[in-house]
């Protein structure tokens, strides 16, 4: 058991036994949930996004298609 303190922030720093048994790097994501009157933290398993360009949506859909879209989510330019 360690024992750590928070911050004036809010912060608390993980010491280095449990970063290197969870392997945690800097930059890494945490879920952090209130659990019968605990803190629990897991790591979260965060999978990157592509967002599409209208000429990217063109090539892999083509125009009919990515018009039908826009038109569906709210984003026809037209109006």
């Amino acid at each position: 058991m360690t024992i750590v303190q928070i911050s004036r922030r809010g912060q608390v720093t993980l010491p280095a036994e449990v970063r290197r048994a969870l392997a945690l790097r800097p930059g890494d994501t945490l879920i952090v949930r209130v659990e019968e009157g605990k803190v629990v933290l897991e790591p979260a398993a965060v999978l990157p996004i592509e967002l599409y360009s209208d000429e990217r949506l063109r090539e892999e859909v083509g125009e009919a298609e990515l018009r039908a879209f826009r038109a569906a989510w709210g984003l026809d330019r037209r109006g």
